[in-house]
């Protein structure tokens, strides 16, 4: 996967290389996250689930707070070795965790509840890599919350309906699409938690429309297997991945970022995304 994506020549070799190192980390602490799960009385009734409400509030979702803050070190070294502005921004923010100036279990909590503030400040702070701090914490939080998923999902009541495109464990809004088995059943990819969940074949993942006078896709030869599905209702679009024959699909974060130049020719039409990547940027 990661050579496609260089031999793309579209994004910059060091953040291939720093995605490529951290794919392994996050695998393995992964598998050693431990995720105290809530009270069956904290999280929504089966009758609200079934009117459309999530599981649970996004700033109600579990995480291994001790593993994403021990987490952080590595993933500034590696962040720190991509050189140029990165590492630049690198050494700010561990001037900024030394000082204090920086609270990590204080950010990791906004970007559980989804308040973009503490972040907003560092983007215009480092302008050369504006998203630096999305990226620490994205990647320091994805195992701990991806593992609660795979614990919550046991809890979601069969037959719950797919009329929604947000996530049906935390009601955030998918990054990606992907289709799968033999009917090309298509499911939502979370942009928080990461669980994968079904949706409606034919409508927006963002706003819900489904008149299909509405909806549109394109495709790029260059990019086998790979739609992006564009709303003229909210302007907004995401790619589709048709995950039903090759290796398509296995890590979807990966496919996200082998077709970014997908996303330039939706955001040149004047479409938008609404989520970031899996990644943070």
């Amino acid at each position: 996967m990661f050579n496609s994506i260089r031999v793309q020549g579209i994004l910059p070799e060091e953040l291939v290389v720093l995605v490529e190192k951290v794919v392994p980390l996050l695998a393995q602490a992964r598998s050693e996250a431990v995720i105290a799960l809530p009270e069956a009385d904290a999280c929504a009734s089966v009758e609200a689930m079934f009117a459309g409400s999530p599981l649970l509030l996004r700033q109600d979702f579990p995480f291994d707070e001790p593993q994403a803050l021990k987490l952080t070190q590595p993933l500034l070294d590696l962040l720190e070795k991509t050189s140029g502005e990165a590492a630049k921004a690198t050494q700010a923010l561990r001037q900024a965790l030394e000082s204090g100036r920086l609270d990590l279990p204080q950010l990791f909590r906004a970007y559980a509840a989804g308040d973009d503030a503490p972040f907003t400040p560092w983007r215009d702070r480092l302008p050369g890599s504006p998203r630096a701090l999305d990226f620490l914490a994205t990647s320091a939080l994805w195992p701990g919350l991806n593992t609660a998923a795979e614990l919550l999902a046991k809890r979601l009541p069969e037959g719950l309906p797919h009329d929604h495109g947000h996530c049906p464990l935390c009601g955030s809004l998918p990054y990606i699409s992907l289709l799968r088995g033999k009917e090309g059943k298509r499911f939502g990819v979370c942009s928080f938690c990461g669980h994968e969940y079904r949706i409606r074949r034919i409508a927006c993942a963002y706003c819900d429309e489904a008149d299909q006078n509405r909806l549109k896709l394109f495709q790029v030869a260059e990019y086998p297997g790979l739609r992006v599905d564009v709303c003229e209702s909210c302007k907004m679009y995401i790619k589709t991945v048709d995950a039903r024959e090759g290796v398509a699909g296995a890590m979807p974060a990966l496919d996200d970022m082998a077709s970014v130049a997908l996303d330039a020719v939706a955001q040149r039409q004047g479409y938008k995304r609404p989520t970031l990547s899996a990644w943070g940027f």
